[in-house]
């Protein structure tokens, strides 16, 4: 959110109070720029005079909360206190209340669809223009509109109105009748205010019709940190795509916003950049979902207040939030699962079912019947890549006694439905790390068994801890990066683990059948 910069604060958004306990009040704040900001454009904070030690930078959201009420502070280095008074200052933002934001883009898993969701302040109807020419978009979608409250969350501080920052209208757009493996150039909007025209591509054709090669990025545990975190895999995941990366596979634990509502926005203008030209897929994780109060609330209507097994260490991880963030942004694909918790869907020559380790995994609960119908309908002629996504591992060595304990609970749970319906890759998060596995089965490498990748590494603090010796982990490495598939060929896929500090490739192997 800020950085300090020779003496001047960086701020990303909204109100700003220079707080201060000194008398006189004689000074000047100044933002620059200050009018017409464009969404997630970086301003220049500066004061006179010179700040003392115990001064601090506050940004309000709306403008009029004021005191205590701060969304966050930073405090002023070098200074002492002034006493009574503050500063204040407005930034107003190109396009108002009804600009068309934090646009994102999701598969449906049917090629010739695409789905466009985005975030206003406008709740007139919300449309989509989209065509092949970028000045003559002669397609039109029209969409639904959605939002939330604070009184729709589980516990605090979710649950508090001083935590809660209204999220605006999130609207959701469905384009059908589109042309597989086409560059489609769109725009999303109220009718009267638009967003920049920009592109995506559509979906392969089925194995069955078409070879083609595709590459996605994949990682977990992101949050708002500046470089080389989040900030940095957000950059590098940009020109991934600029560079024709076909979509993003985000497995858990996505904003960090842990109950604080503002965290979402500034998230989803940092990955709006590449969200709105690939699609970008989620599964959830701890920091979206668990709570342990107001389960009612919940919207994946799990009962009581959700999956708290007695082996496990759920707790209170998305600060009372229950899903409810992440089930009003993010519409997953609907004809296989119970979207966006769990689902599947064909991409080329690959099947993904995507899986919540937040929710009730073990054999006999209603998503292992769901896991084990899908990967049992899987058609290895069609898609002979099988790829499963979840957020907590099933293979760590890291010494996290609790989170150990989870990863021998979901072998015993599910390793024998992987190794039967031979899942060839499965991906994770929740350990913020990088690590890869043999293809392994049952603790032993085994050719026939999975290939477990944890990229929890995509922002987060890095995990500081040792680990154990385990046989069958092959790479590790606690440094902020992401992970790069390729799927070459019906026999060939390529798995690289990009570094973000050095945009170095530490790790890279090959999958063949």
């Amino acid at each position: 959110m800020a950085s300090s910069t020779n003496g001047a604060l960086v701020i990303c958004i909204v109100a700003l109070t220079v707080v201060t306990n000194a008398l006189p009040l004689l000074g000047r704040l100044e933002v620059v720029p200050s009018s017409r900001v464009k969404n997630g454009q970086q301003v220049r904070l500066s004061w006179k005079p010179r700040p003392l030690e115990e001064d601090w930078v506050g940004l309000y959201c709306p403008p009029d909360r004021d005191g205590p009420l701060f969304l966050q502070r930073w405090p002023v280095p070098d200074s002492a206190t002034y006493e009574n008074g503050y500063w204040t200052t407005k930034i107003t933002f190109e396009g108002g209340a009804r600009a068309p934001l934090q646009g994102h883009l999701a598969l449906t898993g049917n090629p010739t669809e695409m789905r466009v969701q985005w975030t206003s302040g406008s709740n007139d109807a919300p449309v989509v223009l989209y065509g092949l020419d970028p000045d003559s978009l002669e397609g039109g979608a029209v969409g639904s509109t959605r939002t939330y409250n604070y009184t729709d969350m589980c516990g605090p501080p979710a649950n508090t109105s001083e935590a809660f920052v209204d999220p605006g209208y999130l609207h959701d757009a469905l384009l059908t009748g589109l042309a597989p493996s086409t560059k489609y150039y769109y725009q999303y909007g109220d009718g009267s205010l638009f967003s920049a025209v920009t592109s995506f591509i559509t979906s392969p054709e089925p194995y069955t019709f078409s070879m083609q090669p595709f590459t996605f990025i994949t990682y977990g545990d992101m949050g708002l940190s500046p470089a080389p975190g989040a900030s940095k895999v957000a950059a590098m995941v940009l020109q991934e795509v600029e560079n024709g990366v076909s979509f993003v596979m985000h497995q858990g634990d996505l904003s960090y916003a842990l109950g604080h509502a503002y965290i979402w926005d500034a998230w989803m203008s940092l990955i709006e950049p590449y969200s709105s030209r690939a699609p970008y897929m989620v599964s959830i994780g701890n920091h979206e979902q668990d709570h342990t109060m107001g389960g009612a609330n919940d919207p994946s209507h799990a009962s009581g207040n959700g999956f708290h097994p007695w082996w496990g260490n759920y707790g209170d991880d998305s600060g009372g939030e229950c899903g409810v963030p992440f089930y009003n942004r993010f519409h997953m694909p609907e004809q296989h699962g119970y979207q966006p918790w769990w689902y599947s869907f064909d991409y080329g020559m690959a099947h993904f079912a995507v899986i919540s380790t937040e929710h009730n995994f073990t054999r006999g609960s209603i998503q292992y019947q769901w896991l084990e119908s899908d990967l049992e309908m899987v058609d290895k002629a069609s898609t002979p890549w099988l790829i499963l996504v979840g957020h907590r591992p099933m293979y760590s060595s890291e010494e996290y006694f609790g989170d150990y304990v989870v990863t021998l609970n979901m072998q015993q749970a599910l390793e024998d439905l992987f190794h039967q319906y031979r899942v060839d890759l499965a991906l994770w998060g929740h350990y913020h790390s990088y690590e890869r596995t043999c293809p392994v089965y049952r603790q032993v490498c085994d050719p026939s068994g999975t290939v477990h990748v944890v990229i929890g590494s995509a922002g987060n603090t890095l995990d500081d801890v040792p680990t154990f010796y385990a046989p069958w982990s092959e790479h590790f490495d606690p440094s902020f990066g992401y992970g790069r598939v390729t799927v070459e060929n019906s026999s060939a896929l390529l798995w690289e683990y990009v570094r973000s500090k050095d945009a170095s490739i530490p790790d890279r192997v090959w999958l063949t059948h």
